[in-house]
């Protein structure tokens, strides 16, 4: 049993959406540097005038794998502008491209707007149809996480891990661990995310896990040291109120 169990946050993050450039890439010299100049716009806080200019690309780039769809779908959702964002990738879809970024993409629009049944008969029509593709798993993952089914999303996540080993892979199979109390498979997921990406040390929620879950295991000092770790590399976790209640009750073991 954990000593704690954090208040759960589920926030779904629409970075989600930008997905990982390995495999199905559209090499096309134009379309890069088109909208690589969109997202640097966007990313200013340009927003309605990145799209109004990726819009304008249509002619040039819409209609044929699916790529162009994708990045104006993935701006219209950034936008929370989600019924457009939906027509958009569902139009790519129905290209001949075979470009399966745009079922994970529609998938979180579903997961946002309440229809979860949708994104999961999509997440399991795109593995079937992706049979080895890790990205599928993992955002089926996500969703059977976000739905509380927690022992399906640790096999899903275990999935994706054995086609392809990714930082947040092992970051989702350590929460569907830590709500499962198996903190033993906490603690290994969360190194190896931090071996993949260190970055990963700054992150508040995983490194809590973590933390609880060494503290559970009876290692109370690696637990201070992780607490120490995270106040070091997050300025957030000084006033943690639930980081501090557990280093308290580390600290009066030692």
């Amino acid at each position: 049993m954990n000593m704690f169990r954090f208040s759960k946050s589920v926030i779904i993050s629409l970075s989600l959406l930008i997905i990982s450039n390995n495999g199905f890439t559209f090499e096309q010299k134009d379309f890069v540097t088109d909208i690589t100049l969109a997202k640097e716009m966007f990313d200013k806080g340009e927003h309605d005038a990145a799209i109004k200019y990726w819009e304008s690309k249509q002619s040039a780039y819409g209609g044929q794998t699916g790529h162009y769809e994708l990045e104006l779908g993935t701006f219209y959702s950034r936008m929370k502008a989600f019924d457009k964002a939906e027509q958009t990738y569902l139009a790519g879809m129905q290209l001949d491209g075979k470009y399966p970024r745009l079922n994970i993409s529609l998938s979180y629009i579903y997961l946002w707007t309440g229809r979860f049944d949708q994104a999961s008969a999509l997440l399991d029509e795109t593995i079937k149809e992706y049979p080895d593709w890790w990205s599928g798993y993992y955002t089926k993952a996500h969703h059977e996480f976000l739905t509380e089914n927690y022992q399906e999303a640790k096999i899903l996540a275990e999935q994706s891990l054995s086609i392809t080993e990714t930082a947040r892979g092992f970051i989702l199979l350590a929460r569907a661990s830590f709500e499962l109390n198996d903190t033993r498979s906490v603690i290994s997921a969360i190194e190896e995310a931090i071996n993949i990406e260190p970055n990963f040390l700054a992150d508040l929620n995983a490194m809590k896990i973590y933390a609880v879950s060494l503290a559970t295991e009876g290692l109370n000092g690696e637990a201070i040291a992780v607490i120490e770790e995270i106040k070091m590399n997050n300025e957030k976790a000084a006033d943690d109120e639930e980081l501090k209640k557990l280093l308290t009750e580390l600290e009066k073991k030692k």
